[in-house]
């Protein structure tokens, strides 16, 4: 078996405001958490994804619209707990 990884050091209360007021410094600082470095969480949020219409992380991340911003801090929970899908 593979090695376990325990979810990053955000608790749920944290999580859970950063989803009712999603901005692109709680992605930011979220990614690196959930990556580990600046650099992963960088090529994560510049590559296009296909949940998101090709559209990068970095691109609804900056778009200002809270419904997109809450798509991504979703997307980094699921990766953060090994819920790919």
């Amino acid at each position: 078996m593979g090695a376990t990884r325990s979810p990053a050091v955000s608790g749920l209360p944290e999580q859970s405001y950063q989803l009712e007021h999603p901005s692109s410094e709680a992605i930011w600082k979220r990614a690196v958490e959930v990556f580990g470095s600046e650099e992963l969480a960088r090529k994560w949020m510049d590559t296009p994804l296909p949940i998101l219409g090709q559209a990068t992380p970095e691109h609804n991340s900056a778009s200002g619209d809270a419904a997109k911003q809450r798509e991504i801090l979703t997307i980094l929970g699921r990766i953060d707990y090994g819920m790919f899908s």
